[in-house]
């Protein structure tokens, strides 16, 4: 049993060496040229790496593909299906850590805000994994008077009690708009270029803060420039690791992040324990258990929250790391750009954080952050 696998992914030693031979290789070198997957049985990934047609004809003896990441849009699923490859992925892995992001962001971003745009109303478009978690921490929190959520699947399916609106509705009444959307191009919803340059119609009346940790290509580069857009909040790039430099640093975007808002150290385990899960089921073999313990992250007191949040949260850090990437000659910033994401240091949740000699705020309390 041979098993090849992105070596930035947590934790993988204690969670598939058992199973047979591990091949840790960089997600970058993970392609059809790559010799290690001639023989390879097993295949776990990252987003940065495509599994297509060419990459599954290099590998004559795949019968597992595992992607630990939320989206599988980099799978090519019907050419898996055609070779009857099992599939797995996870799902709602990180889905605290990127609801977590938002609030940080939101924090950070709206004190610099106009208050017509930072008072809200804030429309959350998609509410599956990360949008429900985020939708019930802004409850809590009782930032916005108004919150509107956009997700036609569970509208049709009237499946809660949420009022729903359509994403028109959602774009012409909010100026916070946060996309929690997967990223599809067919379908009864596409989310491919979901937001352009003038879909939904624009509304200058209402200038809007938006937010974007789902899919680059949900808003595509030129979307960005659209005149109802005042400020940008942006953990994804429809391009990357190419960054169109000349768009995002202009004054509008207020936060840049490497696709990290998933990258809490919690969120990496559990999907290292999904993929191991799924690996010893297709092998007819028990799961076990990882290992590793967590722990908790203590935090100094502090007046200021959003100190706090910024020693969890490192979004100022994140911010400063990508402007720089500008600053690098053409030729190196993808490279660079996946270095931010590979050399992450991984973020504890707020469930495993603990402030110390001082009571929590109510809103770090609300965030779930407890104090000792």
């Amino acid at each position: 049993m041979r098993i090849v696998v992105d070596d930035a992914i947590a934790a993988a030693e204690s969670a598939f060496a058992e199973f047979g031979e591990l091949i840790r290789l960089p997600g970058g070198a993970i392609t059809a040229d790559a010799a290690e997957l001639r023989s390879a049985n097993a295949l776990i990934v990252r987003s940065v790496t495509p599994v297509d047609e060419r990459l599954l004809a290099a590998a004559p003896e795949l019968g597992f593909v595992g992607t630990a990441t939320a989206g599988s849009d980099h799978l090519d699923h019907a050419a898996l299906a055609r070779r009857g490859i099992r599939v797995a992925d996870a799902a709602g892995c990180n889905a605290q850590a990127v609801a977590e992001w938002v609030c940080v962001a939101l924090m950070s971003v709206l004190p610099t805000l106009p208050t017509a745009i930072a008072r809200g109303p804030i429309g959350v478009v998609g509410v599956g994994q990360v949008g429900s978690r985020l939708v019930g921490m802004l409850r809590r929190l009782g930032w916005f008077e108004t919150l509107l959520c956009c997700d036609p699947p569970r509208a049709r399916r009237a499946d809660s009690s949420e009022a729903w609106v359509g994403l028109d509705e959602l774009w012409a009444r909010c100026s916070i708009v946060t996309l929690h959307v997967p990223l599809s191009a067919s379908g009864p919803d596409p989310t491919l270029a979901l937001i352009d340059r003038e879909r939904p119609e624009l509304s200058p009346s209402v200038p809007k803060l938006l937010i974007n940790t789902s899919r680059g290509p949900v808003v595509p580069t030129r979307a960005l420039a659209r005149a109802d857009v005042h400020a940008r909040a942006l953990d994804v790039f429809e391009r990357e690791p190419e960054l169109d430099f000349e768009v995002l640093l202009d004054g509008r975007s207020r936060l840049l992040s490497p696709h990290v808002a998933g990258y809490s150290l919690d969120a990496k385990l559990r999907a290292t324990a999904r993929m191991r899960s799924a690996l010893a089921e297709w092998l007819g073999r028990p799961p076990g258990e990882l290992s590793d313990s967590l722990g908790e992250l203590r935090l100094a007191a502090d007046p200021d929250e959003i100190a706090i949040l910024h020693r969890i949260v490192d979004l100022p850090g994140d911010d400063r790391r990508v402007r720089a990437l500008a600053d690098l000659p053409v030729h190196e910033r993808a490279a660079a750009f996946e270095q931010l994401r590979r050399g992450y240091a991984l973020r504890r949740e707020f469930a495993g954080c603990v402030v110390e000699r001082g009571p929590a705020s109510e809103r770090l309390a609300a965030l779930g952050i407890l104090s000792r």
